[in-house]
């Protein structure tokens, strides 16, 4: 027996009281792994040589109780290694290996370098084991989840779809909360949408105990906007007017336009008036079209399907549509198409400046008497986006509604200081790429 092998023997045989059974179960796979002769392979026994080493550990753990009697000691040994059975068919040990040797590697050439201390020796090990017990856990839950799939439905053939119709569900659900809730959730945050989101995933398809196994589902606030735009950065060029073509008199009027469209925030009003007062506000077809095309494009969309998060059209969900279409505008910044690569602070700021002006106006339109004006544009952008994705329209009617004409006088006479890009320390161009 080798060095390794010895250290990995004594260090397994080392095994507290209060250890756990699957933690037996890890140090027994790495003295299994270790017992063979030769480093590039497995032995042919080495199931055997497994079973007979974990059978003799679990023994030698189990309680008092237990010890009146050597055959119940054994008996008992044998039952929890039945438990894991399944574990060792299913578990890649040569996958397992390659990590312990890779682990050896890195503490040998440690060894020839400066003599490594007996504590980082044991971390070593300690690091393979873990590996190991991970990839032998997955394996147990695999099992488990197809063993659930067979008794629910009588068939195991379907559990890799069970698993990623729920990892899809997941997805969505937390696509929606970034969308509808908040776009740059801390992390504390993420962690707990992570595990709601998965238990909701699997309650909505009926699947309640199925374990999470990794969040293969969690999507990052960049990947959300880089999606987005990518739906719709064609259709900003076409709603704005830039031109593609290179022709000097062309780079500049485009160069002018994005500068004049990102003044002030005119980018949202339906109608510009370059030179006098815009009007319409938040009614450009653009932020209809960026909700339609990434949320509601058909009956199968997340807009449809979790309706509860999108009714109504979240200001959450305005602010991120429009700092997208900002962005957009500023990659015509130099008077041809540049894509930007901006940081996700930057597109942080931008989304909580759009979000604090819808804030502000939803504060304003509360005084007015008639209703939230900012409850109306909310109603209306849903009402026209199911109708897009072909869904019968929302049954919600919104609180006191305003006729259209008194809305757009409302906005059009009464602005908010945010409109009129008054707020401290909010410059009056706001060059996206700055």
């Amino acid at each position: 027996m080798t060095r390794d092998q010895t250290i990995a023997c004594q260090w397994a045989h080392q095994t507290p009281p209060s250890l756990s059974v699957p933690a037996i179960f890890c140090k027994t796979l790495i003295v299994t792994l270790f017992m063979s002769r030769n480093p590039q392979s497995i032995p042919p026994n080495a199931g055997a040589v497994f079973a007979t080493t974990f059978v003799n550990a679990v023994a030698k753990q189990l309680p008092s109780s237990q010890e009146k009697r050597g055959d119940d000691k054994l008996d008992r040994a044998r039952e929890l290694t039945n438990e894991f059975q399944s574990v060792l068919a299913e578990t890649d040990l040569r996958a397992i290996e390659d990590k312990i040797t890779y682990a050896r590697e890195i503490k040998e050439g440690l060894d020839s370098k400066s003599g490594i201390s007996k504590f980082k020796h044991a971390q070593v090990y300690r690091r393979a084991s873990r590996d190991a017990y991970r990839h032998a856990k997955s394996a147990s839950d695999r099992a488990r989840d197809e063993a659930q799939f067979h008794h629910q439905s009588g068939t195991s053939s379907g559990l890799v779809d069970m698993h990623s119709r729920v990892v899809n569900t997941a997805q969505s659900l937390y696509r929606c909360r970034l969308s509808c809730k908040e776009a740059f959730p801390p992390p504390d945050l993420k962690k707990e949408w992570a595990r709601d989101v998965w238990n909701e995933a699997c309650e909505k398809e009926a699947y309640p105990d199925l374990l999470r196994q990794d969040e293969e589902f969690v999507c990052s606030s960049m990947e959300l906007l880089t999606d987005i735009k990518t739906k719709i950065k064609h259709h900003v060029e076409s709603s704005y007017g830039f031109d593609t073509s290179r022709a000097p008199e062309i780079i500049s009027h485009n160069t002018s336009h994005a500068q004049a469209l990102l003044t002030k925030m005119t980018f949202i009003y339906r109608e510009s008036n370059f030179g006098g007062r815009p009007s319409y506000s938040y009614q450009h077809p653009i932020i209809q079209k960026v909700i339609n095309l990434t949320w509601f494009q058909n009956k199968d969309d997340d807009g449809i399907v979790f309706y509860e998060y999108f009714a109504p059209i979240q200001i959450e969900t305005i602010a991120l549509a429009l700092t997208v279409i900002e962005c957009c505008i500023g990659e015509w910044s130099e008077g041809t198409w540049k894509e930007s690569n901006l940081s996700e602070e930057r597109y942080k700021a931008i989304y909580l400046s759009h979000l604090n002006s819808l804030r502000d106006l939803r504060s304003h339109g509360q005084h007015l008497q008639g209703g939230d004006i900012l409850a109306q544009i909310q109603y209306d952008l849903l009402k026209e986006a199911r109708i897009h994705a072909g869904a019968p329209p929302d049954p919600i009617t919104g609180a006191g509604r305003l006729p259209i004409a008194t809305l757009n006088a409302v906005l059009e006479e009464d602005l908010p200081a945010y409109e009129r890009n008054e707020q401290p320390g909010v410059p009056a161009i706001r060059v996206v790429g700055d």
